[in-house]
């Protein structure tokens, strides 16, 4: 992953480029530097020659045998003064000899030395001797002195008035000062590279967090998971990006949505072309068969009401609660036949959509607790932090509110004398959510526990009827899980029962 790393490549590039240039600045101070030296040196002593070569033709008189006396007139002072700043200026020694090669004017105390090189330089006795540029005015040369170990560039030429002018340049200090130079500029280059590599490092840490950031939320959406959102702030590029990315979030979460209720439509579909007559003469058998006994309860009654049979108020109280009640168990088993009826039958379809399960099992238990500290049932809840669910939350909501009404209805005292509802959600490995509801109570009958889910199957036919349960419940729960293709089910435990269900968190 590191060889890959934006950041590192970007320092790597970088560093590259600093040592390049490091490397060029090098070359040229060593190649390039050098001959523009030595051509600044040469055009110096060029210039410098032409203008003492005029001021000597004007100022010397002719066979001047004497050195020339500067304090005679101001005329004499002004040339001096001339004469040493030029020297002064480009660090040059100047002698000018008469025609008897006598020194009438230098630069310098003592000027045995140049006129020594100059006779070697004239009579071909200087070692190395190179000659730059040669013309009717002056020759410039390149040469080294043995006798002082140093090497110097040397103008000289014999004016009209036969003075000879010798100017001399030190340049034994050049190659020293390139040396010099270049250590300084490779010293000075690895740390500048150090340097750079720091702040590029930091630089590229700083541009490659956004998009880090940015990487991870595409991780997350490739998972199914667009709860992530980008927070930068910038304006730029990236930030574009960012916002481009948090817009195909949204879509992308719409859009699963949307197809996710279309597969559950179009295989629905498909059952309720096959299936719909099927089911519409299986709901009037059904109707017909679970209301022949309240319609003659209600019919005795009724005929009991009308011929007098008993003159006791009580007893007529009796009989007109017992009509009452009978209709009202119609009244609710229709309703719920009806319900189980269009889910079934594909008329009332899932519309999937992301939500959060706790809050919905949260709501439930509230609008169950009344009725639970009437019954001094204890609820216990069970369950942290899990991810949101893809379903049809209300829906789910019926098959929440069936379990709850089942536990409380058949909730009974365990060995310790407490009656328990327990809760349960848990977060599966395989991207699932399990949703638990368990209480204390006499166990289903391992024979009966495949069938409960039928409709109007009833394990204990007295008591169901007793507390007003008609067997459709557990058969909507299957109907609308099984519309949204979860896994579901009922186990026995030691001390009672649980009822379960699974839904998908991806």
């Amino acid at each position: 992953m590191i060889k890959h790393s934006f950041k590192i490549k970007l320092t790597v590039i970088m560093a590259l480029l600093v040592t390049t240039v490091i490397g060029i600045i090098c070359l040229l101070g060593s190649t390039l530097f050098v001959k523009y030296y030595y051509n600044k040196k040469t055009n110096s002593l060029k210039e410098s020659y032409n203008k003492v070569s005029k001021l000597v033709q004007s100022e010397f008189p002719e066979d001047m045998d004497t050195p020339y006396d500067f304090e005679k007139n101001e005329s004499a002072r002004e040339f001096n003064k001339i004469i040493r700043n030029i020297c002064y200026h480009y660090g040059i020694s100047l002698v000018v000899l008469n025609s008897n090669w006598m020194s009438v004017y230098s630069s310098q105390m003592d000027a045995t030395d140049i006129i020594r090189r100059y006779q070697d330089l004239i009579f071909g006795s200087v070692n190395n001797k190179k000659i730059i540029e040669k013309n009717s005015n002056y020759t410039i040369s390149k040469c080294y002195d043995k006798l002082s170990s140093m090497s110097f560039l040397e103008i000289h030429g014999i004016l009209e008035n036969e003075y000879h002018i010798i100017m001399q340049l030190n340049i034994e200090s050049i190659e020293s000062n390139i040396r010099s130079f270049t250590d300084f500029i490779l010293i000075a280059g690895v740390a500048i590279l150090f340097l750079s590599i720091i702040i590029v490092y930091a630089i590229a840490s700083g541009v490659t967090k956004p998009v880090l950031q940015l990487s991870k939320i595409a991780t997350r959406m490739s998972d199914m998971k667009f709860d992530v959102k980008y927070q930068g702030k910038t304006k730029d590029e990236i930030g574009q990006l960012g916002n481009s990315i948090n817009i195909m979030s949204e879509n992308l979460e719409k859009t699963i949505s949307e197809l996710k209720t279309a597969n559950l439509e179009l295989r629905n579909d498909i059952q309720i072309i096959t299936q719909a007559d099927e089911k519409r003469r299986e709901f009037l058998s059904d109707v017909t068969h679970e209301l022949k006994t309240p319609i003659a309860l209600i019919q005795g009654y009724a005929e009991g009401l009308k011929e007098g049979i008993s003159d006791d108020p009580e007893s007529r109280e009796f009989y007109c609660d017992v009509i009452i009640d009978e209709a009202n168990k119609m009244n609710v088993m229709v309703k719920k036949l009806l319900t189980l009826n269009q889910i079934e039958c594909g008329t009332e379809m899932p519309e999937v959509k992301r939500f959060d399960i706790t809050e919905l099992v949260d709501s439930v238990a509230k609008a169950n607790q009344l009725i639970m500290e009437k019954n001094d049932i204890r609820l216990c809840m069970d369950y942290d932090s899990v991810p949101e669910v893809w379903a049809d939350d209300n829906m789910i909501e019926e098959v929440f509110t069936n379990y709850m009404s089942n536990a409380i209805s058949h909730c009974e005292k365990n060995s310790n004398g407490d009656k328990i509802i327990t809760i349960s959600i848990t977060a599966l490995p395989d991207k699932f959510v399990r949703v638990e509801v368990g209480n204390t109570g006499k166990q289903i009958p391992e024979s009966d526990i495949s069938r409960i889910w039928e409709k109007f199957y009833k394990v204990d036919k007295a008591r169901t009827r007793e507390y007003g349960g008609n067997g459709i419940g557990l058969s909507i729960v299957k109907a609308i899980l099984e519309k949204h293709n979860a896994a579901y089910g009922a186990k026995n435990i030691s001390d009672g029962v649980v009822f379960w269900f699974e839904l998908p968190c991806l």
